[in-house]
């Protein structure tokens, strides 16, 4: 009977606002993550949030380069690093703003097909959700009802 009863304590404490704001702290953990996996589809799969290209190198970039990029090679953004090594996520009230705080940033974005760059594709939502929310919320509840 004690079991019962401690497990009845322990949920009763569990409010919706309480689970709100652990859940809110947790995500604010995962900016960095966040970030990476904004960064990770810009450089490696050079698609906008919504799967579309963000770009691809002229010939004139193609001579500028030395041929180190090839004419109709994706974007990469990658030419000196800052741009994507600046890309943040912040965990806002009711939203995540992700953004890029090199100060060439209106010059990249002038370059682009697509301004939608900054967030999340629904691919790496659901990572998120099965890496960090889904164990999250099953050490949580074990936690904070057992």
């Amino acid at each position: 009977m004690a079991n019962f009863l401690t497990a009845q304590k322990k949920a009763l404490k569990l409010t919706p606002q309480k689970i709100s704001n652990d859940l809110f702290n947790f995500i604010r953990t995962l900016e960095v993550v966040l970030a990476d996996y904004n960064v990770d589809r810009l450089f490696n799969s050079s698609e906008d949030i919504f799967g579309k290209p963000i770009g691809f190198y002229s010939k004139g970039t193609e001579l500028i380069t030395n041929g180190r990029k090839k004419e109709g090679q994706p974007f990469n953004l990658k030419e000196t690093g800052e741009f994507l090594e600046k890309l943040f996520a912040k965990v806002q009230k009711d939203s995540i703003f992700f953004d890029s705080s090199d100060t060439k940033k209106q010059d990249v974005l002038r370059n682009l097909l697509t301004p939608n760059i900054f967030g999340l594709q629904d691919e790496d939502l659901n990572r998120v959700i099965k890496e960090k929310l889904l164990p999250f919320f099953l050490r949580y509840f074990k936690k904070n009802l057992i």
